[in-house]
């Protein structure tokens, strides 16, 4: 038998150990967890914004519309002169 010292001493190596085995494992599953929504954001922000390219192409080909409708006019009404 172990005499009540080393005993007690062995008893706390195996808690810091389950501690230190306890905190390693949450710890890399909450990194996990952290990495998924940050690489979830950020495709959430890529879609966004392709959205937002698009409603400005859209703004872009309606403004160059109206600005080739404009042209058109003026070059009628030269055409009339």
């Amino acid at each position: 038998m172990m005499d009540p010292e080393t005993l007690m001493t062995a008893i706390k190596w195996i808690i810091v150990v389950f501690i230190a085995g306890f905190i390693g494992y949450f710890g890399k599953y909450l990194g996990k967890i952290l990495i998924a929504k940050f690489h979830e954001r950020k495709k959430v922000r890529a879609k966004k914004k392709t959205e937002e390219e698009i409603e400005l192409e859209k703004e872009r080909l309606k403004l160059e519309k109206k600005k080739l409708k404009i042209e058109k006019k003026k070059r009628k009404m030269k055409e009339k002169d």
